[in-house]
């Protein structure tokens, strides 16, 4: 494959499933040098009300039990939907010429109301000039280019689509793998059957549906925190105005129906064990109980980290929104349906919200919802105070005159947990970069880093899976072919040269999988060919 010929690249933005952001670089935390001076957060609310009248002596600041000097106060008050208000500013304080808006897209199916959604956050609330970080599901878009502007919401829109419909794809794999699970044990148990069989059969099959749901949330629905403190470290090094706005679609998963055919024999068969012989009594309680474990897994959103979360938003100083948005998903099984699941998640995300100054709306009309978020105002103040020992991290106490006020902040500000763990996890379990993507000379020309590396160390090799995919103007799928590396080195380069292309408009996508770890990068290259024999 050898490709001669000019390609005017120009670089649409970086895909890939795994923060950080590709290629780049990460300045130090000053406080791991020397803390001269500390910010800290704090909102104040009286019930669900923000608290906007407080001064500067209406606060008292703790470090370690010891009382701190409050240098400087600042109230901050900021709409997503107009210019930011900043009220008593600091001493030459310039605003930001742009914001830096976060779009979180958790989406479990297509539908055309999250589209709609889409046009409406465009006409009304993104600006030119903000600079916009996009998630769906496992993809990543980082459109802070000026020439994004003119394709960034078509973009979105097919991203989402896409992402919509292999989740849906995805979770229409579980229901017929629980199908295929529940037909086989309803077709095994029969009236003759002795009841010991029945009872086999019945506790196996509530093992393994328990068994594939505990997979699927723990693919799917629990946050991967590794994620997040990427994401957060990044944002931490914006110096600009932060937003966050998730778009949560609720998740679905196939449920035996209460009326069901297998539901209503298993409800029988543990009244009737239970009034029978001590043993067949245990086996009635152990069905029971596994019966409740499995509805109440369903229905409450264990294990999800609201306190990590939240505490990370806080300190990377961003106001975090959430649109809560309803889905509908119909079977044709008599026994099984698709219910939503984890019905506590909205008080996890609503404490998440309030924790940054945003709000969480429930709502299938996203353009209203994103109205009523345009208009909420998040005020907080910001008390600055120099430590004693520079040093020495402690834990922060804040008290206000008034007992009836409730305050909100983070009282680990001054600690770098934020590196400390992914300084943790980088050895273990790194995050597969893509970098210096760009075609030259006729080459497509690649880089890949921070893989993992098993083996003795003499003697560790990396595996990593490249895919190459090529479209013409028309969208048509021209080439696609995948590619194992066995990688000696910690940082390997990769080209492929392509010489068969008429000239036109073409699109490269690049997605490579560390197959030791799992994790995945993905970059885009929009090339314009204009002829043989120039670049």
């Amino acid at each position: 494959m050898r490709t001669k010929g000019r390609l005017c690249v120009m670089v649409l933005g970086v895909l890939f499933s795994l923060p950080p952001i590709a290629g780049q670089e990460v300045p130090p935390v000053q406080e791991k040098v020397r803390v001269v001076n500390v910010e800290v957060p704090v909102r104040v609310f009286q019930g669900k009300e923000a608290v906007d009248h407080l001064t500067r002596s209406d606060f008292t600041l703790y470090e370690d039990g010891v009382k701190q000097t409050i240098h400087g106060f600042f109230r901050k008050k900021r709409i997503l939907g107009t210019q930011n208000v900043a009220v008593s500013p600091r001493p030459g304080e310039t605003e930001a010429a742009s914001r830096y808006i976060v779009l979180v897209f958790r989406v479990t199916s297509h539908n055309q109301s999250t589209l709609k959604g889409l046009d409406y956050l465009f006409e009304n609330l993104i600006r030119p000039e903000d600079e916009l970080l996009v998630f769906v599901n496992d993809q990543t878009i980082l459109m802070d280019k000026p020439y994004w502007h003119l394709k960034r919401k078509d973009i979105i829109a097919e991203v989402i689509r896409s992402e919509g419909i292999r989740a849906n794809q995805r979770l229409h794999a579980y229901f017929l793998k629980v199908k295929q699970e529940l037909d086989q044990t309803r077709l095994m148990m029969t009236e003759d059957d002795p009841r010991a069989s029945n009872v086999y059969h019945v506790i196996d099959f509530l093992r393994r549906y328990h068994t594939t749901w505990k997979e699927y949330k723990r693919r799917y629905l629990l946050p991967d925190m590794d994620n997040y403190y990427h994401f957060s470290r990044h944002l931490q090094n914006i110096r600009k105005e932060k937003w966050v706005i998730n778009f949560y679609q609720i998740e679905m998963f196939p449920q035996m129906k209460v009326t069901g055919q297998l539901r209503q024999r298993i409800e029988r068969m543990i009244n009737e064990l239970l009034v029978a012989r001590s043993e067949d009594s245990v086996h009635s309680q152990i069905i029971a109980k596994m019966l409740e474990d499995i509805d109440r897994e369903l229905n409450v959103a264990e294990d999800f980290p609201v306190e990590e979360i939240a505490n990370l938003m806080y300190k990377v100083d961003t106001t975090y929104h959430t649109i809560l948005i309803g889905a509908e998903k119909e079977t044709l099984s008599q026994d099984l349906e698709f219910k939503r699941v984890s019905t506590d998640i909205e008080n996890c995300m609503r404490e998440i919200t309030e924790k940054t100054g945003g709000a969480l709306i429930s709502s299938r009309n996203i353009g209203s919802a994103l109205h009523r978020i345009s208009e909420t105002e998040d005020i907080y103040y910001i008390l600055t105070y120099a430590p004693m020992d520079p040093n020495r991290i402690g834990r922060l106490r804040i008290q206000v005159k008034n007992p009836d006020y409730r305050l909100v902040y983070n009282d680990n500000m001054r600690a770098d947990y934020i590196e400390e763990y992914l300084d943790k996890k980088k050895d273990c379990n790194p995050t597969i970069l893509l970098s210096n993507l760009h075609f030259a000379e006729g080459e497509l020309i690649m880089a890949f880093s921070d893989f993992k590396m098993s083996g003795d160390s003499g003697d560790k090799e990396g595996k990593i899976k490249v895919q190459i995919q090529l479209m013409n103007q028309q969208g048509e799928s021209i080439y696609n072919q995948t590619r194992d590396i066995a990688a000696q080195r910690e940082r390997i380069n990769l080209s492929v040269d392509f010489h068969w292309l008429d000239p036109g408009c073409y699109q490269f996508i690049v997605n490579t999988v560390d197959l030791l770890t799992g994790k995945t990068a993905t970059d885009f290259l929009e090339t314009q060919y204009v002829g043989h024999g120039t670049n």
